[in-house]
C-alpha cells in the first residue's frame, strides 16, 4: 500500500496556480501547508497512533491514520496542525518573513473553522463524541453561508473571487456530509 498518494485533481490545480502565481505565493503556502500536516503526524505519533497514508486532493490534504485512544488525545491530533502553523507563523514573523509568515497564519485559521472535515470541526467532532450531528450540520452551513456571503459581496467589489471559490468548494463539501448524516 503506497503512504502517499496524489490524485490527478490536486496536480491540475497546483500547475494552475503554479500558472497565474505572479508574486511566487504559491511555494510558500506548500510550505506552510507541509508543516502543518508535520504537526499532525508529529503529535498522533506522540499520541500512539499511525500514519497510513496521506492522499494529496484538490481540496487539500487528507491524512489516513490509525488513531490514539480517547477523545481529547483525537482532538489534540486534529489541533495539532493548526498549532504548526501558528507556530511557524510566530518563527516566519519574527525572521521578517512576513509573507510566509501570513500564509501560514491564513492556513492555521481556515482550519480551525468549525466544520468538518476542517481541523477545527473535526476536533469538536471528536470532543463530543460524535453526538449532535445535527447541530453540526447547522454550524457547517452557517459557516458556509457566511463564507459565500462573503465572497460575493467582495467579489462584487473586485476581488474575493478566491473566497467564493473556497465557499463554493466547503458547500459542496458540507453537502455531502450532511448526506452522510442523514442517511
Amino acid at each position: 500500500m503506497k503512504r502517499l498518494e496524489v490524485r490527478d485533481g490536486f496536480l491540475v490545480l497546483l500547475a494552475a496556480l503554479w500558472c497565474v502565481d505572479e508574486t511566487n505565493t504559491l511555494p510558500l503556502f506548500l510550505l506552510a501547508a507541509a508543516i502543518h500536516e508535520l504537526g499532525h503526524v508529529l503529535v498522533l505519533s506522540l499520541a500512539g497512533g499511525r500514519v497510513l497514508r496521506l492522499t494529496l486532493t484538490a481540496c487539500g490534504a487528507v491524512l489516513r491514520c490509525t488513531l490514539p485512544e480517547g477523545r481529547c488525545a483525537r482532538a489534540a491530533v486534529c489541533l495539532a496542525g493548526p498549532a504548526a502553523s501558528f507556530a511557524l507563523t510566530a518563527f516566519a514573523g519574527e525572521l521578517g518573513l512576513y509573507r510566509l509568515a501570513g500564509a501560514s497564519m491564513l492556513l492555521g485559521a481556515f482550519n480551525l473553522l468549525p466544520m468538518p472535515p476542517l481541523d477545527g470541526g473535526m476536533a469538536l467532532c471528536h470532543l463530543a463524541g460524535g453526538r449532535f450531528p445535527f447541530a453540526r450540520g447547522a454550524l457547517s452551513l452557517a459557516v458556509m453561508a457566511g463564507l459565500l456571503t462573503t465572497g460575493c459581496w467582495l467579489w462584487r467589489q473586485g476581488g474575493g473571487a478566491w473566497l467564493l471559490l473556497i465557499g463554493a468548494l466547503i458547500s459542496a463539501q458540507t453537502m455531502k456530509n450532511l448526506a452522510k448524516t442523514t442517511e
